[in-house]
């Protein structure tokens, strides 16, 4: 219902004159429409071409991003983030993708080298920042490795005369018992080493470490060597292990209101935070039975209870496997107001309000159903009795996640409640159909897509599609996150959903029973209406992004006093001829925005004071991302990942070494960090080498030069690489002139006959890319770097950079590469030996035509059995889709 429509809607709904109405309502309704109109909610989804990984692979997706309840392709924000948390909570790999017309796509390499377990995958924007990081887009990935580490275990907690051990048991990859090994281990709180131990693997594979206050729920990182002399890493995840089941209770509308039919849902866990079945009872306090219900496989389940006033109640579980708890049932008020809601009519949704007997007084009260400030409906009635009924059309209504406030007649919220509205309109119809019944080994599966009803004025959808093979492979896709959950669910519903797949139909219809359990017991995203004033014209602190950013300060040189008006150059390496300028502001800050470059470019930020002086100093400010919230998909961590994938990862360990023996896969190996300490041969501490003094591939100091008439006469023969002609450097590489700097300054190469080496504190010369590229096309032949004894910087700190100039290497957009699809056609190169692929192929890029038609092939491995296809996507109505078709290859 449109906005413009609440006034009438409030005239049918009361007996006071519209002027009145219009007074009361109007501040109201204004204050929700500027916040609404200034907080945009942006959403994201990330669809992955499957969810369990070994290391070594590579992740790929198709990133949706939506604005607003109806799910419009969003438009807001240009660049998102994309980022793969390891299970400690580190960041191992970050990926900058751009978002037009809210798609985007990536992929992310996992080195052989990661330590298997519950890795989280992020996606955000800039401006979702402005909420918490639990309404980021966020799902687990398990990634096992036997590339690296070829060690299958399982872990348990165990007691032993009267002590309590964590063990891990661990598979001698080679068979037999385990020589003498030592295991290293440091137990982490967050990113901090709080403790260190060590302990010895027994022949049989076991390890205990003794539970202390300090490691007992924490994550414990081992390290040991492995029988054929890698290093092994793993991770021990606790918390579980002392945890036991436990019920929530939550009364509908947030109170228990005394001497009414109240609605309490309930919620039942297991040590690792997941749903459990159980059998709640509420009884009295002479212990009668006030009311009873059993709780789903999820834990979840709500009965109507009658509260009397003055009488004192407990609640019994009794969970499924055996155990019980016992809890008194607390929050009940004699005074105040409840809501009860029906939510299981098609057409309509009933509110009703209770109050107690002392506020039946009148007063106007008024139901508003919004959704962060979009008001979709609002009614007002008289206080006049106990129970006052509201009635809600839902044929306009779209879905998702809707808050439904009772208000009084200053618009201070009396109780509130969540509830999912379902409208077909909102999910796109949608066939796929192949062009046989089933298939042979290698052969081409031609799919075509229809979207759209005929009467539809245009088509358009963006999709993409993962097809998987089932022979190794098991995940449970039927349930797991999709987007419909993303962008229905996730973004407007706090904490960990367990399952949220299963809340949908395979036609896109909601389980109405489970869903509206859902909604009573999961905290929902909300505004506070009560401070709404308070929240009118706050600038959010994060604004979308159409392009990247580069910022910083420039002060005075060695001082924090700041530089005004400084003019300040943004020079690419790749051209020093393209630049951008800016002035710094009144702090001395400056920033370079809406900027699209590649991952790994090197850029000089140049800089003068008002006096065209470049003794100042440039600090660059990398900008620091949102917080790691451990908490948010703590109860989706499983333990084990090598052992309970251990058929599908050896699967794949196998198909890959074909991969990197046709070059087509890379080992992506991340090098174990060492420190290694050399001595530096002696150079100038005022070197106006971009890359940092003594960063070169060939060093000549003073003391080498010896007596010689010229600079050129001295290096002829010395520097390798590098042909002198009439004094000029050329490089033997290229065979053209090299580039020469003095002091900073870019000059001739026939200079060198006038420079007395006597002068020359030291020379650097640059062959490699390594040390080239930040000089763009003017390091393309090499280039060599005098520094002099008597320079103006001489009396530097040996920290000191050149003034007046700073070479950066931010992060810039990530470049995705292409999946390999390997072709069976008669003459076809791209071919494998042996396919033994699980992600048989990936189509991140399907757009329907105006017709809604799309067509995408690929062709079956060598492997018969059941393969999996999965499309999702959303059209330019904001209409979404998710389908999964199984075919049959013989």
């Amino acid at each position: 219902m449109m906005k413009h429509s609440i006034a009438l809607i409030i005239l049918l709904c009361s007996s006071l004159s519209p002027i009145f109405l219009s007074a009361q309502t109007h501040v109201f309704q204004q204050q929700m429409d500027s916040y609404a109109a200034n907080n945009p909610q942006e959403k994201i989804h990330l669809q992955t071409d499957r969810e369990i990984y070994g290391a070594g692979e590579t992740i790929f997706y198709k990133l949706y991003s939506t604005l607003g309840l109806r799910n419009s392709l969003s438009q807001l924000s240009n660049i998102a983030y994309v980022e793969l948390i390891d299970p400690s909570g580190a960041i191992v790999s970050k990926k900058i993708n751009t978002v037009f017309s809210g798609v985007g796509m990536g992929d992310i390499e996992l080195v052989d080298t990661l330590v298997e377990g519950s890795y989280r995958m992020r996606a955000y924007t800039n401006w979702m920042r402005n909420a918490p990081t639990s309404y980021f887009f966020e799902k687990i990935i398990n990634i096992g490795n036997l590339r690296s580490d070829n060690v299958a275990s399982s872990s348990s907690l165990i007691t032993e005369e009267g002590k309590e051990y964590y063990r891990l048991h661990l598979v001698n990859p080679q068979g037999g018992d385990w020589p003498k090994t030592t295991v290293h281990y440091d137990v982490l709180d967050g990113d901090k080493v709080i403790d260190r131990g060590r302990e010895g693997i027994a022949p049989d594979g076991t390890l205990k470490i003794r539970v202390t206050d300090k490691n007992r729920g924490k994550t414990i990182a081992l390290r040991f060597t492995n029988i054929n002399k890698s290093i092994v890493k793993k991770q021990l995840v606790t918390a579980g292990f002392h945890a036991q089941n436990s019920l929530q209770y939550f009364p509908e509308g947030g109170v228990l209101l005394a001497d009414e039919v109240n609605r309490i849902a309930f919620k039942a866990l297991n040590p690792n935070g997941l749903g459990i079945p159980a059998t709640v009872q509420v009884l009295t306090s002479k212990k009668e039975v006030a009311t009873t219900v059993t709780l789903n496989n999820l834990g979840m389940g709500s009965v109507n209870t009658p509260i009397a006033k003055g009488e004192t109640y407990t609640v019994q579980v009794q969970f499924s496997d055996g155990t019980t708890q016992e809890q008194p049932l607390s929050g009940i008020v004699e005074e105040g107001y409840s809501l009860a809601l029906n939510t299981g009519d098609s057409k309509k949704l009933f509110v009703q309000a209770n109050m107690s007997e002392s506020k039946v007084n009148r007063e106007d009260l008024y139901v508003c159903l919004q959704h962060l400030g979009n008001i979709l409906y609002m009614a007002k009635q008289k206080a006049g009795q106990r129970n006052v009924l509201f009635t809600i059309p839902k044929a306009n209504l779209p879905t998702g996640v809707l808050t439904v406030t009772l208000l009084n007649q200053q618009f201070i919220p009396l109780a509130e409640r969540a509830v999912f509205q379902y409208n077909q309109s909102s999910i796109l119809p949608f066939t796929l159909q192949q062009n046989k019944p089933s298939y042979g080994q290698r052969e081409l599966v031609s799919n075509s897509i229809q979207v759209g009803h005929e009467t539809d004025t245009a088509r358009v959808a963006a999709l993409s599609a993962a097809v998987v093979n089932m022979n190794n492979y098991q995940d449970e896709a039927e349930v797991n996150g999709n987007i419909l959950s993303s962008l229905f669910l996730h973004g407007d519903i706090q904490g960990y959903i367990e399952k949220p797949g299963s809340y949908f139909l395979p036609d896109g219809r909601i389980r109405e029973k489970e869903m509206d359990e859902l909604m009573l017991t999961q905290a929902w995203r909300k505004i506070n209406v009560h401070k709404l004033d308070s929240l009118i014209g706050v600038q959010p602190a994060f604004a979308p992004e159409k392009g990247l950013s580069i910022a910083g300060s420039v002060r005075r040189v060695g001082r924090k006093a700041p530089v005004p008006k400084a003019p300040l150059q943004l020079i690419s390496t790749n051209d020093f001829f393209d630049f951008i300028d800016t002035v710094t502001n009144e702090q001395g800050e400056f920033l370079f925005q809406d900027l699209i470059y590649p991952d790994s470019v090197k850029f000089l930020l140049s800089a003068r004071n008002q006096k065209g002086k470049n003794n100042v100093d440039i600090h660059y400010a990398p900008r620091l991302g949102p917080p790691v919230d451990m908490n948010l998909s703590a109860n989706g961590i499983r333990k084990d990942i090598n052992s309970t994938y251990q058929q599908f990862l050896e699967a794949n360990k196998s198909f890959h070494r074909e991969l990197e023996q046709k070059g087509l896969m890379d080992q992506a190996i991340l090098i174990e960090e060492i420190v290694i300490r050399r001595e530096r041969p002696k150079v100038s501490e005022n070197s106006s080498n971009l890359n940092g003094p003594g960063r070169a591939n060939q060093i000549i100091t003073t003391d080498e030069l010896g007596n010689c008439v010229t600079l050129a006469a001295c290096l002829t023969g010395r520097l390798t690489g590098v042909d002198f002609r009439n004094g000029k450097p050329f490089s033997m590489r290229s065979n053209s002139e090299m580039q020469v700097i003095l002091d900073g300054m870019y000059v001739e190469a026939d200079m060198l006959d006038q420079i007395t080496p006597f002068d020359v504190q030291s020379i650097e010369v640059l062959r490699s890319p390594e040390y080239t590229a930040i000089y763009g096309s003017f390091g393309g032949n090499g280039v060599i770097i005098i520094t002099s004894k008597t320079g103006r910087d001489a009396i530097r700190s040996p920290a000191y950079n050149p003034t007046g100039i700073l070479a950066i290497t931010p992060p810039g957009i990530s470049i995705t590469k292409e999946f390999y699809k390997p072709s069976y056609a008669t003459g076809s190169t791209q071919q494998f030996q042996h396919d033994q692929r699980t992600t048989i192929h990936w189509e991140p890029n399907i757009i329907t035509d105006k017709q809604g038609k799309a067509q995408f092939d690929f062709y079956t491995s060598d492997q018969p059995g059941t393969y999996r296809i999965i499309v999702e996507g959303i059209d330019i109505h904001g209409r979404i889709v998710h389908a999964i078709k199984t075919i049959e290859v013989q």
